[in-house]
């Protein structure tokens, strides 16, 4: 998949929670460190609870490009990131989660809750009519997303899915491996 112009902007969906597990926080600060030591900007959903606060603080305390994208409805002090000059007002969670899309190179999925699921079939749908061609990579963080791949696998196999639209989605288990996978977009 060579094909996409590629500008170092890579989009993240994850979870306004920090989940039970505090692997979860930790893969996440480890992810973020990654990326801003190979100079990537980071696009998210502009909040600082939950994991999407870890990439901000991370991001921050590591002087990391990042851009937030967050409806009006979540710009509340409490929940939005400190820095409003890389924050992004948006009319609805619609529009937030499609200007992401579309200022992003790549899209990683991180744990997260049905609106991490939503925006991840929203991309998965998107490749498959060809709307967009993004690369996605889901960080399986001790195997969160498991269920979701024997899903996917199971709907391929009952012929609903495409052999080639199961290739789009990569999936990785540990921080290590991303720029690794990264690499092989461009």
């Amino acid at each position: 998949m060579k094909t996409f112009n590629f500008k170092k902007n890579i989009g993240i969906f994850c979870g306004s929670k920090f989940g039970k597990n505090s692997i979860y926080k930790k893969e996440t600060r480890t992810i973020i460190k990654i990326l801003i030591k190979h100079q990537f900007t980071i696009i998210y959903g502009g909040g600082k609870i939950g994991l999407m606060g870890i990439i901000y603080r991370t991001v921050v305390k590591f002087n990391g490009k990042i851009i937030g994208i967050i409806p009006k409805s979540l710009n509340l002090k409490h929940i939005r990131q400190n820095d409003t000059k890389n924050l992004v007002l948006v009319e609805t969670i619609s529009k937030r989660k499609n200007l992401i899309i579309q200022k992003s190179d790549i899209l990683l999925i991180l744990p997260g809750a049905y609106g991490t699921l939503d925006e991840l079939f929203e991309i998965l749908t998107s490749n498959q009519l060809k709307i967009t061609k993004k690369p996605i990579i889901i960080m399986n963080i001790a195997n969160y997303w498991k269920p979701l791949k024997n899903l996917i696998n199971k709907i391929s196999k009952e012929g609903f899915l495409s052999k080639k639209d199961l290739n789009n989605i990569h999936w990785i288990n540990k921080p290590e491996e991303l720029i690794n996978e990264i690499k092989t977009f461009i």
